[in-house]
């Protein structure tokens, strides 16, 4: 019987009505949603403990994305500055604290996707045109992009590392990414994430516990996978005895049609 390492989610019982305030830290005994056919546990597996291959890998794409991140902030410094912006005027637009774009701009902290994505509305781009090296997107086909192992943008949290595949593409709709998640407990969440457009998730290695607000957490196992709405709040936990690896394919709306949908309002 496959295990959690961590507890999840309150008592199925008041999964109908979870507010996160309330969460519980038990799951009832494996059993099966009938309207999914899709499994959780109560049982708490011994705590994960990373094999060599895993710790080399986690160094590796943590040096990376650390120059990558001062990279990014500074890119983003530019285009504010650019726009004759202040601090406070991206904040306004983007819907960020002035000192969340602050340290990001500085290289101390990277952003989760859903901010990200809100910093790209905030200059009318689309996201895949914000993470794009300008350089480098004049040298990669934008009809067909290929992109060897080990050339991905990696974007790292304190949730998950992205490997953010074909990011010298600068003009897509899809965003796919190669992601591994850090995150084994909700209680490391101060809010579920929650971005305009739709997420297919396929997972690769490990076990992940994927969870929607107000909703009871589903178990994937490799080979599983899972396509939602990406505006509902959402989170992605590891809860096996190794980090869970997944292919993520994000699809959301360009910054052109944001505001015939509606949607800037709703993401601030």
């Amino acid at each position: 019987m496959r295990q959690l390492n961590q507890c999840v989610c309150m008592a199925l019982r008041n999964c109908s009505c979870h507010p996160v305030a309330r969460r519980a830290s038990i799951l009832p005994s494996i059993s099966r949603f009938p309207e999914t056919g899709m499994r959780h546990t109560d049982k708490i597996a011994p705590p994960m403990v990373l094999n060599a291959k895993g710790r080399d890998q986690r160094s590796a794409e943590g040096a990376l994305s650390g120059a990558q991140r001062a990279s990014f902030g500074e890119k983003i410094r530019n285009i504010r500055k650019g726009r004759g912006w202040t601090l406070e005027t991206l904040g306004k637009r983007s819907g960020l604290s002035f000192s969340t774009i602050s340290k990001a701009e500085r290289g101390i902290i990277s952003l989760t996707y859903d901010n990200i994505l809100k910093l790209a509305f905030a200059f009318d781009m689309d996201m895949s045109q914000l993470l794009s090296d300008a350089g480098s997107a004049n040298d990669v086909s934008q009809i067909v992009t290929v992109e060897r192992e080990g050339d991905a943008q990696v974007i790292e949290n304190q949730f998950y590392v992205m490997n953010m595949l074909c990011s010298a593409r600068s003009k897509k709709r899809m965003m796919p990414v190669h992601a591994t998640i850090k995150a084994h407990s909700l209680e490391e969440f101060t809010k579920f994430i929650s971005h305009p457009g739709e997420e297919f998730v396929y997972v690769l290695e490990g076990q992940l516990t994927f969870q929607i607000e107000g909703q009871a957490p589903r178990v994937l196992e490799p080979g599983d996978c899972v396509y939602f709405d990406s505006g509902l709040g959402h989170a992605y936990l590891s809860t096996g005895q190794e980090e869970a690896r997944l292919l993520v394919v994000c699809w959301h709306p360009a910054s052109s049609e944001i505001e015939d949908a509606g949607i800037r309002s709703r993401m601030m």
